[in-house]
C-alpha cells in the first residue's frame, strides 16, 4: 500500500510539472512566441497565477485574453513568466509510469511464487 501511495504522489508531481516556459526574462520577455486561442498559465511578479488564460492579442503595454468567459487585460510589466501546459508530455509520462508500475508489480510477484 505504501508503494502505491508513493507512485501516486510521484505521478501527481509529474502531472503538475509538465509545462514549458514560453515568456520569461530568459527570452527577454518576447511575447511574439504566444499563439492566439492557446491556453497559458500567467505568473505575475506578485506571485499570482492566472490559469487557463486564453491568449487573444497584445499591444505595447498589455496582453489580452480570456479566462472562461471573462476578458482579462494584464500589464506586461507585472508578468514574471508565461507557461504552456504540455499535454503530450503529460500523457507520455503517465503512460510510462503506469507501465512501469505494472511491470514493477508483477516481477516481485513472479519471483515470490518460485
Amino acid at each position: 500500500m505504501t508503494r502505491f501511495l508513493s507512485v501516486l504522489i510521484f505521478m501527481a508531481i509529474c502531472l503538475i510539472s509538465c509545462v514549458s516556459t514560453k515568456v520569461s526574462s530568459k527570452n527577454n520577455y518576447d511575447y511574439s512566441v504566444l499563439n492566439e486561442s492557446t491556453n497559458y498559465i500567467v505568473e505575475t511578479k506578485t506571485g499570482e497565477k492566472i490559469r487557463h488564460f486564453q491568449f487573444n492579442s497584445q499591444n505595447d503595454d498589455l496582453i489580452i485574453g480570456k479566462q472562461g468567459e471573462k476578458e482579462i487585460q494584464i500589464k506586461k510589466i507585472t508578468i514574471d513568466n508565461i507557461k504552456r501546459p504540455s499535454t503530450g508530455k503529460t500523457i507520455g509520462l503517465v503512460a510510462g509510469l503506469i507501465a512501469l508500475g505494472a511491470v514493477g508489480g508483477t516481477i516481485p510477484a513472479a519471483v515470490s511464487n518460485n
